[in-house]
């Protein structure tokens, strides 16, 4: 039996992109311990038919036997390996993956080195410290993006005084790695000044507040998801919950505008509800800023009962029109559906022009807090409070003559806006004793602490914030 040897050939960036198995004239990558290893196989050949001596036949096999129990495996580093691998002859899957290695190797060191050549086909390294024999040579494996150590030195005999607490190499894109576990909990929010003393107590590095700051804005989209993630998000949120109504609006530049989504069971139980929806907007304090709108219902248990979100870039005609547009498509309508809402004139231009057909009453705590910025006597305003709650019209019109008689200013400017708009007994609907905007607001306190999350971590906590009111 003749035995033939295929040689190891580098490994080309076509065959890297597979990991799990891939197979080319007898040499093949597997993972081992979560690291590539390149393994050179032996191939037997097809016999030669010749006759040979009984010893010599017994050589062959026993050679042939030995060379199949022996690989040479050559293991392919990442940047997360451990300084015992390293070694000459080492190699490295890509040229980034060395430069972080070492980055951080100088980091957890509290050294500095130079780069004493860097190009696409090499990589050299030599201390900061010129009387430091530490050192690292790399090249680049011929038609491949590997990179294999040709020379190492690893032992540093620098001074004491060349040691660094705030080195160059901590770069806010190379340390963002080390504050990913600190970013998996979406109730707590990193600051610098935190990501600053866990740096110096875990890695007795200084850095400064800026660099952490920034390190935090690099780290916190690959946990927390931006913007670019959103459809995609939606799109999961809609195959998890049947039913579920979502939609995002961009304009011409591809940037988003306005993002509505209302659960599906917020829209089956929404028929089961009682026909008033109240308003409302609260204020987001990420890095884009916007508007998170809300609107709730109550169910017949009197239970806040919540029916769709949006969000904008701010309070205005355009954003609320387009929030009741989406609105109806998800809901529909009802008959005697009444909005309640604050005296917001963008949320009353977007009902008159969607829900022509519903009646739109004013929250009286609102009103209420208008008469106390215009200093009205505390009189006038009990009297106020006690005509908008009165069942029957003959009350209110006692309630409103002694308004007149207090005060006819204040009188002139509760007329303006029309009384079927809050007071109970002038109500054309029923309003079932929702007089305020109580339990939007109260449905607005959900999200506060997440307000300054980014956009998908914020709303999973409504998420799961929600799925415990219901639970």
């Amino acid at each position: 039996m003749a035995i033939d040897v295929v040689e190891a050939k580098p490994i080309t960036e076509k065959v890297l992109q597979t990991f799990d198995s891939i197979q080319v004239k007898g040499q093949s990558i597997i993972e081992i311990n979560n690291e590539l290893v390149l393994s050179i196989q032996v191939l037997e050949s097809a016999p030669v038919i010749e006759e040979v001596d009984e010893k010599n036949s017994t050589q062959l096999t026993r050679r042939s036997s030995n060379s199949k129990e022996k690989e040479s495996p050559t293991t392919i580093l990442r940047e997360n390996a451990s300084l015992d691998e390293i070694k000459v002859g080492s190699i490295f899957d890509k040229k980034k993956s060395i430069i972080n290695y070492f980055s951080n190797l100088a980091i957890k060191g509290h050294f500095e080195f130079k780069v004493v050549r860097s190009s696409s086909t090499r990589y050299s390294l030599k201390c900061n410290d010129d009387r430091c024999e530490w050192c690292v040579r790399a090249f680049r494996i011929k038609d491949s993006t590997l990179f294999k150590i040709v020379k190492i030195k690893k032992n540093h005999d620098c001074s004491v005084n060349t040691m660094k607490v705030d080195q160059r190499h901590a770069t806010s894109k190379l340390i963002s790695d080390y504050i990913i576990d600190n970013l998996q909990d979406p109730r707590f929010e990193v600051t610098p000044t935190f990501f600053m003393a866990e740096m110096q107590k875990l890695h007795g590095l200084d850095i400064g507040y800026h660099k952490a700051w920034r390190a935090i804005q690099r780290a916190s989209p690959l946990i927390r998801g931006t913007y670019e993630l959103l459809s995609s998000y939606l799109y999961m949120m809609k195959s998890k919950n049947p039913e579920t109504y979502t939609n995002i609006k961009i304009d011409d530049n591809n940037r988003f505008l306005y993002m509505f989504y209302a659960y599906g069971s917020s829209i089956a139980g929404w028929n089961h509800c009682r026909p008033v929806i109240a308003i409302d907007a609260t204020f987001l304090k990420s890095k884009y800023h916007g508007v998170l709108m809300i609107s709730v219902s109550k169910d017949v248990n009197n239970q806040i009962f919540p029916l769709a979100f949006g969000i904008t870039e701010s309070e205005n005609n355009n954003s609320y029109e387009c929030y009741f547009s989406e609105l109806r498509n998800a809901i529909g309508s009802r008959d005697n559906l009444i909005f309640l809402l604050d005296m917001n004139e963008s949320i009353t231009h977007g009902i008159t022009n969607v829900y022509p057909e519903s009646h739109h009453e004013i929250c009286i705590n609102h009103l209420e807090q208008n008469l106390k910025r215009r200093k009205v006597k505390i009189e006038v305003i009990k009297l106020f409070q006690s005509a908008a709650r009165v069942y029957k019209r003959k009350e209110f019109n006692l309630y409103v003559s002694d308004i007149t008689k207090f005060d006819m200013e204040t009188f002139d400017y509760l007329m303006e806006e029309p009384p079927e708009k809050w007071a109970r007994s002038c109500s054309p609907r029923r309003r079932y004793v929702m007089l305020t905007t109580n339990i939007v607001e109260s449905m607005n306190s959900v999200p506060l602490e997440a307000r300054e999350l980014p956009i998908l971590r914020m709303m999973d906590f409504i998420q799961v914030k929600l799925r415990r009111l219901v639970l």
